[in-house]
């Protein structure tokens, strides 16, 4: 990996404006450290934003970038991500009220991403999964920074249940490893402990226990009335079901392992490229099953059943991928972990409360119902499982 600061453009340089303002010149200097050949000169370089939906205020942009450079020996074609990071108070809402815009600022971690991909941690990758390449980071100017990453140019055949297990074990494998390394500092604590103080006691239970909540068409619809008594019964006991993690293993976790972040290159099926760590956090053992089992469903890319049918083997998976690495955790201990991670991560939060604010239209009453249907399914695992986390 190469910081690249800013520069002026070298003569004979393409000249096309790169994401994030990086200069031509630094691109080259990068791709000559990289690739060992000093003489290299850009000839092409074509972006294009890449198909994915942004929904962190630290994510500027996603560019796909298609270099093709040239030297003595040679033609190199080379494809590239570019990541845009900035701080937070670029992306929030403009109507957030500015204290507590410069709250949230302060709290998240705009250049954790980049903090963690140069911390090391690839060299601790499990075999079969490994960190995205990192070429260079560009340091841009006011709080914003452009990782220039691989194009992984990853699979998009249907995820398999296969996949989840092969995944759970390397994340398994990955926590004990990481074990008692350090990791990059989190302004506000490890993540859970920011959920229930944010987006859970400031934000979701008090909203799920203010009536005129119930009262919006998005809330008045039956799949989400029906779930009334269990949510808001829950959100009474959050700081309890939160204090059950007391004594559990903290390990690091990646905090966002979805299977839409375990990329499939083209080039090496059976591996993953673990990408957007953007959430890493301590957490409590099994923590990264969350994002892995519920992730699609909770992105409406699956049933609602599905985290059910591949909690298990996901279980039995990460639990034997710690042990491979000499980390020996209780099934029931990993379980009930997950499961009290599940009651606090989910059925409050993934109601539709944000639609509260917005004027309905059948779209969003149509996601209302998908996210009920979720929560449904949710909390029918938890009382079915662990029915002290819902009060049954």
């Amino acid at each position: 990996m190469t910081t690249v600061p800013s520069a002026p453009p070298v003569p004979g340089h393409a000249t096309a404006p790169l994401p994030g303002g990086t200069p031509p010149s630094a691109l080259t200097a990068a791709l000559r450290a990289r690739t060992g050949r000093p003489r290299l000169v850009l000839e092409q370089v074509s972006c294009a934003p890449l198909a994915h939906r942004v929904s962190a205020p630290t994510t500027r942009g996603l560019t796909r970038v298609s270099v093709r450079a040239r030297d003595g020996a040679g033609r190199l074609d080379v494809p590239l991500v570019a990541k845009e990071l900035q701080a937070a108070r670029y992306g929030l809402p403009p109507q957030m009220p500015p204290a507590e815009r410069d709250r949230l600022d302060a709290l998240i971690p705009w250049r954790l991403e980049a903090d963690v991909l140069t911390s090391g941690v690839a060299d601790l990758m499990p075999p079969g999964m490994r960190t995205p390449d990192v070429l260079a980071v560009h340091e841009g100017d006011g709080d914003r920074l452009t990782l220039w990453l691989e194009d992984v140019d990853p699979l998009d055949t249907p995820w398999t249940t296969e996949d989840t297990v092969r995944a759970a074990t390397g994340l398994g494998r990955l926590a004990a490893r990481r074990a008692g390394t350090a990791t990059p500092p989190l302004p506000d604590g490890p993540f859970l402990d920011t959920y229930l103080r944010n987006q859970l006691g400031s934000w979701a239970v008090p909203w799920l226990q203010d009536d005129a909540t119930w009262t919006h068409p998005a809330f008045a619809q039956p799949e989400v009335a029906a779930l009334r008594e269990e949510v808001c019964a829950l959100a009474r006991r959050v700081t309890g079901v939160h204090a059950r993690l007391a004594g559990v293993p903290v390990l690091p976790a990646h905090g966002d392992p979805t299977p839409m972040n375990l990329l499939r290159p083209r080039s090496a099926p059976g591996e993953f490229v673990l990408v957007d760590w953007g959430t890493a956090t301590p957490a409590p053992v099994g923590f990264d099953l969350l994002p892995l089992v519920f992730g699609r469903a909770e992105a409406g890319l699956a049933t609602p059943a599905e985290p059910a049918r591949l909690l298990d083997p996901a279980l039995r998976a990460y639990r034997e991928g710690l042990a491979a690495e000499g980390l020996e955790v209780p099934a029931p201990v990993l379980e009930d972990a997950v499961l009290t991670a599940v009651a606090l991560r989910y059925p409050c939060t993934t109601m539709p409360l944000p639609m509260v604010v917005e004027p309905p239209d059948d779209a969003s009453l149509a996601r209302a119902r998908e996210r009920a249907a979720f929560v449904r399914a949710v909390l029918d695992l938890l009382g079915a499982r662990a029915p002290a986390l819902t009060g049954r």
